[in-house]
């Protein structure tokens, strides 16, 4: 039996309505709220099932107030390691409040990476304060916690038009031009007088063939945060690789759940290599259970 679970996202092989309603459960109930009770009955799943939600997000079970429900307490105190990222900082660098502050000024809504700002959770929320945003969202586990700032508790996200540099399919096709340039280059070197250009691609074309690869790992990571859930952008469905951003599968996951898509499967190549996860947005009326569409993952500590 396959479900999403901490020690890697597994396909779903129940079909789209069953993994809108474990998508909901884990993500938009297990979300940080200190006690939740839920009915195997009333979502239709299997209580393992249930059970093993609860605990990929550091849920532990607890005695129930009705034979018919299934309670669980928030823990996360309770399991080994670190769950939640938070940088560890009691007084913050001038230099990283400025360039937080920087943002904030003149933004009507941020994205912000704790390892990039080298601010702790709470440093950033007071200052999102100070710039009067607050916090709508926060998605996190052991490698990061993203942060969603705004001046209105629920900005809806636009149909983001035109050039998106970050696809897969944008990394892709700069990587196979900046091949194939080398490689045109390189030949032409090599078939006639030109061939300054064998050591231009040597020099030059090496080091461009590495960036074009590595490019998205240089930019900001609170500005891949952004890219990602501009992606999701009401479409049917959305392909994602977790790679090309940066992020674990999990934190894909949630940012997804926070705007109603749910993982559905791995994209594989021929020889089985997962690539993308494969997203599909929710229709409404379609995830049973008890709708939690305004909660996200805010109250994690």
């Amino acid at each position: 039996m396959h479900y999403l679970s901490a020690d890697g996202i597994q396909p779903v092989e129940f079909g789209l309505d069953w993994a809108f309603r474990l998508g909901t459960l884990r993500y938009q109930r297990f979300d940080g709220q200190p006690v939740v009770h839920v009915s195997p009955v009333e979502w239709d799943l299997d209580p393992r099932i249930i059970r093993q939600a609860a605990y990929d997000r550091f849920y532990v079970e607890i005695p129930p107030p009705d034979p018919s429900l299934l309670s669980f307490q928030f823990a996360p105190q309770a399991f080994p390691g670190t769950p939640f990222y938070d940088y560890p900082s009691s007084t913050p660098a001038p230099s990283s409040a400025q360039w937080l502050m920087k943002k904030i000024n003149g933004a009507d809504q941020v994205w912000i990476s704790l390892r990039d700002a080298k601010l702790s959770r709470r440093q950033v929320a007071e200052f999102a304060d100070q710039g009067r945003m607050g916090v709508i969202a926060e998605f996190a586990d052991s490698s990061d916690r993203l942060m969603h700032l705004g001046r209105t508790p629920n900005p809806q996200p636009g149909k983001r038009q035109g050039f998106r540099p970050y696809t897969s399919g944008f990394s892709t096709a700069l990587a196979v031009t900046t091949m194939a340039l080398m490689i045109a280059a390189g030949t032409v070197g090599a078939y006639t007088d030109h061939t300054w250009l064998i050591f231009v691609v040597l020099i030059i074309g090496l080091p461009l063939m590495v960036f074009s690869v590595r490019w998205m790992s240089l930019v900001p990571r609170s500005v891949r945060a952004r890219w990602l859930a501009a992606g999701f952008d009401g479409s049917r469905s959305v392909r994602v690789h977790p790679d090309v951003f940066g992020f674990t599968s999990e934190l894909v996951a949630q940012i997804a759940a926070s705007r109603d898509y749910f993982y559905t499967a791995w994209d594989r190549k021929p020889n089985g290599q997962p690539t993308e996860m494969v997203f599909v947005r929710a229709d409404a009326g379609t995830s049973g259970g008890t709708g939690m569409k305004d909660r996200t993952s805010d109250g994690m500590t």
